[in-house]
């Protein structure tokens, strides 16, 4: 299978890379090709998702967590950083693919029953002139994704616009890895997923960004863009003119086109309509460079925001822990003093600080119950509890904190000094107020130091004290002679041991500092009428009042009750950037091209109107289509729309089709390999199995591309062939032979189902998945045959 071919009557090969064997069948539509790196993602049928290498080194194993829900497809991120995974309760898990940790999820409760029918994943420059200034300067022959390193780079120098975008983030001390947790999805617990988190290698020009597109099949469209900043959800039934639901089948986009193209179904009975509707992201021309800095400092918020909730649940935890131990110990000291001398075991203890006589009833707890076994538990809980909330906050807490505080800065320095304000949706008022929570939390941060250390220095003097008790009781010596003894420490401070007793023994002041219970919206005491006010100088003299051993007032919030009010006003600021957004995005009118039901198609975006008479302009951008009938299984119909950007708004300048016809058998699959050519799967009956590589870009007097000629209809009925003049007849085995890329053995095991392909330049290759769907192999794809014109 690896031979190449030496002779023209030899059967077509290509050059075997790789093949793996599967112990569970790969599910059919669910293998994706990394963009950037050699990595094969795939799903299989008991509801994992694998990572491979090219030599078929397993990567990663992803584990369904949500279990009685079938994975219905992947995405990889354009960068290859990271992959999208659909579930069928509609939610969308973005998992790293070094760590495999699952760093954010998109669920809507409303959609639960409805099935994710679409998933995109597209570049958008935002530096839209740069980039075309810096793309003219290219053969305009090349394929645009080999160039995008080059087109996405550093601009010009720039002093008022690199001002603007110096990011003093990254001189921050990096935030450290959280102990780890319970949870499986924990992302705080390890170095590689912080680092993939808050340092990830990011376009820092600010040139580009990423959307991420869900389509529901109710008609709905979510879009996010920089990882997971959500713009909005919209719904197609204000475009369609069918009546019927309107679902999204395809998705393809150009990085120098804010327009992206849908391929919709609609059901009109008896007939599937399939539409190409435009979807005009105005939101990327108009806020140019800064969405990505705005969606990457918003992003960035969040998942400092969830770190510190994170930090909050762990402090709180060890602290519950830290308390629960001396609570027992306590708990039947204090039933046996109430019984039998009506007294409590602070009294009884203090007494015994301060005069030296203990009563029997405690002599028998200290010896016998608690001993130096008990001692050494109750020691470590405590101190351990302690020592491990001061680390959090001094280590965690606090860091985050400064970092949260920069990042809104950065927001806050938008809002008031740039002059398009009016597109990005920041408030500085609401801001302001982020400010003074994250003030806020800091002053309560640095109180919970104080507090944690002034009773840990108590509870050591506390356990010295009641260690020194326990082996005076045992010995049976006077308080007389255990003070002359060797082992009595001369040196114990018994105010400490006496303010521990009094005090965080019987209450610890921490308790109101990290108590769980949240303020209600009917409770707040800082909101005057519907706007929020300024309390970190209350809050000041609240936490001056509460050192000083006074009881919480009302302004008084604790670390639980801050974070939700910080977590409030992120909800208010975000939902303000995403509402300026969402008014900037607008579906265009759709283009009927055919009727019936797909067997399978693929779209691709390409920019060729350099192509022509014009080669400096791109305000033209051209959708490709390829579809494939359940009527009409050995024709591959395409469609060439020509679409016009003026001022971030598309039109449909032209609509021309054309038509592969094949010998009588199954297109299984059809993929776009780059901007100028595609593969067809083929089963054939009368001949062997085989990859066809077709170029199907409108390239005048061609001999082997498709010609294209205008639609005559918008539609074409089911059960009708469609007559075009520019058919591409490839039925018989001569005419066939010129473009066949590969021919396959027959078999289960090698007779392809269905393919993926890597288009870039040096890496092209195809993953082949068996009809069995227990085989895929990788094909180099190597350089095309055709030498006229188009890319090698």
């Amino acid at each position: 299978m690896d031979a190449t071919r030496d002779h023209e009557d030899e059967p077509a090969t290509l050059i075997l890379l790789a093949e793996k064997v599967m112990q569970q069948a790969i599910k059919p539509g669910n293998v994706a090709y990394c963009p950037t790196m050699d990595l094969i993602a795939l799903a299989t049928a008991d509801e994992q998702v694998h990572i491979y290498r090219l030599n078929g080194q397993k990567v990663l194993s992803l584990s369904n967590k949500k279990p009685g829900f079938t994975i219905d497809q992947i995405r990889w991120k354009p960068n290859g950083q990271m992959l999208a995974i659909a579930f069928s309760n509609s939610s969308v898990s973005l998992i790293n693919a070094q760590t495999g940790k699952v760093v954010h999820e998109i669920s809507h409760q409303e959609k639960a029953d409805i099935k994710i029918c679409c998933l995109g994943w597209g570049l958008n420059s935002t530096d839209a002139k740069g980039t075309k200034f810096r793309s003219d300067n290219l053969d305009i022959k090349a394929n645009f994704d080999d160039a995008i390193p080059t087109t996405f780079g550093t601009n010009p120098v720039d002093l008022p616009n690199d001002l603007a975008f110096l990011d003093i983030g990254g001189l921050l001390s990096r935030l450290s890895a959280l102990p780890p947790g319970n949870r499986e999805d924990d992302v705080f617990s390890s170095r590689a997923s912080l680092d993939a988190i808050f340092h990830s290698p990011q376009d820092s020009s600010g040139n580009s960004t990423d959307v991420l597109l869900i389509g529901y099949a109710d008609g709905t469209i979510h879009i996010s863009v920089y990882d997971f900043f959500d713009i909005g959800s919209f719904s197609m039934r204000q475009v369609s003119r069918n009546p019927q639901i309107s679902k999204p089948v395809l998705h393809s986009n150009h990085p120098l086109c804010s327009m992206h193209g849908l391929l919709v179904s609609a059901l009109s009975e008896p007939l599937e309509q399939l539409s190409f509707v435009p979807l005009d992201l105005r939101l990327i021309p108009e806020t140019g460079r800064y969405l990505s800095l705005l969606a990457s400092k918003s992003t960035q918020l969040q998942n400092v925001l969830k770190y510190v909730k994170e930090v909050q649940s762990q402090i709180y935890s060890e602290f519950h822990a830290s308390q629960d131990l001396p609570r027992k110990l306590m708990r039947n000291i204090e039933e046996t003093l109430q019984e039998k001398t009506h007294s409590n075991f602070v009294n009884a203890a203090y007494h015994l600080v301060t005069t030296g006589n203990c009563c029997p009833e405690m002599k028998e707890w200290l010896v016998d119950e608690l001993g130096e076994r008990g001692h050494k538990r109750w020691d470590k809980a405590t101190t351990h509890g302690y020592e491990i909330i001061r680390r959090l906050v001094h280590e965690h807490l606090l860091p985050a904190l400064q970092h949260f505080g920069v990042l809104v800065s950065r927001l806050r320095g938008l809002s008031m000094f740039q002059e398009s304000i009016t597109n990005l949706g920041l408030v500085t008022t609401h801001l302001d107020q982020l400010l003074d929570s994250v003030n806020c939390l800091q002053l309560l941060a640095h109180h919970v130091l104080i507090c944690t250390s002034a009773e840990l220095r108590q509870f050591l003097a506390f356990s010295s004290w009641l260690k020194q008790e326990i082996e005076t009781q045992g010995s049976n010596l006077s308080p007389s002679a255990a003070e002359d003894s060797p082992e009595h420490n001369q040196m114990l401070d018994y105010s400490l041991v006496l303010q521990y007793i009094q005090g965080a023994m019987l209450q610890s002041r921490l308790i109101d500092l990290l108590a769980t219970q949240i303020v209600t919206s009917e409770q707040q005491p800082w909101t005057v009428g519907e706007q929020d006010v300024c309390i970190y100088e209350l809050y000041k003299q609240e936490l001056k009042f509460h050192a000083l051993g006074g009881m919480p007032g009302k302004i008084f919030l604790s670390l639980a009750a801050l974070i939700a009010r910080l977590g409030d006003q992120c909800s208010v600021v975000f939902s303000s950037i995403s509402e300026t957004q969402k008014r900037k995005v607008r579906f265009g009118e759709p283009t009927l091209i055919e009727s019936g039901k797909i067997l399978c198609a693929d779209m691709r975006m390409v920019a060729e109107a350099r192509t022509l008479d014009t080669p400096n302009i791109l305000e033209e951008y051209t959708s490709y289509i390829s579809i494939v009938h359940n009527e009409f299984p050995n024709e591959a119909r395409f469609h060439r729309i020509v679409s016009k950007l003026v001022n971030g708004l598309s039109s449909t300048k032209t609509v021309e089709s054309a038509r592969v016809l094949l010998p009588r058998g199954t297109i299984k699959d059809i993929k776009f390999v780059d901007d100028e050519a595609m593969m067809i799967a083929f089963s054939a009956e009368a001949m062997s199995s085989c990859l066809l590589y077709i170029p199907y870009r409108k390239v005048p007097q061609s001999p082997h591309g498709l010609i294209y000629s205008a639609s005559v209809s918008n539609a074409t009925a089911l059960g009708v062939a469609m007559t075009t003049t520019s058919d591409l007849d490839l039925s018989t085995p001569e005419r066939i032979k010129d473009y066949l890329k590969h021919t396959f053995i027959e078999g289960s095991s090698t007779t392809p189902l269905s393919f993926e392909v890597n288009g870039r330049k040096d890496r092209r290759a195809a993953c082949v998945v068996a009809q069995d769907r227990l085989h895929y192999r990788i094909f180099d794809l190597g350089t095309p045959r055709f030498k006229d014109g188009f890319t090698q």
